[in-house]
């Protein structure tokens, strides 16, 4: 994945259970930006290790197949279940962008796995750093210590906030989960800081649950990305139009950005700081706002372009 800025878009991320061979086979048409195969609780205990080799063959098939996810990613067991590194030792290759790490709680689950990746890329001839973390954060302690999960290697590129209905951070915090967000209004927004003052590119929000209800998914999604969230995870295929549809920059904006940068930048070189534009006051922060804005849409249109 890349660093240390989102030069692709990570707009929807596709759960697909690791042990379901027919959804594995299909993860390379679903049109979203990120495949995410799960090792972890889509997967039945008794299933775990016959679904490794499962997800290794989805990873190497989707990467092959045109027009596929342009990120693979796996969701892996935590550091407490004792199987992380049996997860590793099979899916680590050359096809693998990053692991979802479940339940990091502290930086010292994040140096664990950076080990044990560090020592399979040297042993398989990977290039060092390769394959991203992405720190699942779905306890009231990896909450806690977001900031410094995100600072404890520099593998990782992203987190993943828990924030599906009825899952491990709300009962970690005890809240009731509403549709309006409300309750884990603080979490996401804590969350969300955090990864952007350690320089994390990727911070994602976590799944819409109600799969049929595709106009609550659309503002659980608009919801975070008005929070500063770049992206979603889907637990359905019929979920990854509207999350590449939200986190997308609208057209009358990126329209909008390119003249109003066009008109600031024009003042500058005449002299001026500020200029006014449609009624507002423009300075360099908005510009520069504005271009993060616009290298992003340029990136959608290489993705869609294949």
């Amino acid at each position: 994945m890349p660093r240390p800025d989102a030069s692709i878009p990570l707009r929807s991320l596709l759960f697909t259970p690791g042990s379901n061979e027919k959804m594995l086979s299909k993860a390379s048409s679903s049109g979203a930006d990120a495949a995410l195969f799960d090792l972890e609780d889509a997967v039945a205990p008794d299933m775990k290790e016959k679904a490794r080799p499962m997800v290794l063959q989805a990873i190497k098939e989707t990467r092959a197949t045109k027009g596929g996810p342009p990120v693979i990613t796996v969701r892996v067991n935590d550091v407490t279940t004792g199987l992380l590194e049996g997860d590793l030792e099979v899916i680590v290759c050359s096809e693998l962008d990053a692991i979802k790490l479940a339940m990091t709680d502290t930086p010292a689950d994040i140096r664990a796995a950076d080990a044990i990746l560090t020592r399979l890329e040297n042993e398989r001839g990977l290039e060092a750093d390769s394959i991203g973390i992405i720190a699942l954060i779905e306890t009231a302690e990896g909450l806690y210590n977001c900031y410094d999960i995100c600072k404890a290697a520099k593998r990782v590129v992203g987190i993943g906030i828990g924030s599906a209905e009825g899952g491990d951070l709300s009962n970690a915090l005890g809240c009731e989960w509403t549709a309006d967000g409300r309750p884990l209004f603080y979490a996401r927004s804590k969350a969300l800081a955090d990864a952007r003052a350690a320089g994390v590119p990727f911070p994602t929000d976590g799944p819409f649950t109600r799969f049929k209800d595709s106009e609550g998914c659309r503002q659980d999604a608009i919801a975070a990305r008005q929070l500063g969230y770049v992206g979603k995870a889907a637990i359905h295929p019929n979920q990854v139009e509207i999350l590449n549809d939200v986190f997308s920059p609208d057209p009358d904006r990126v329209a909008y950005l390119r003249e109003m940068i066009e008109v600031y930048y024009e003042a500058e070189r005449a002299g001026a700081g500020a200029v006014s534009f449609n009624g507002r006051m423009i300075d360099i922060a908005m510009v520069k706002d504005g271009e993060r804005v616009l290298s992003f849409a340029a990136a959608i249109a290489a993705r869609d372009a294949g």
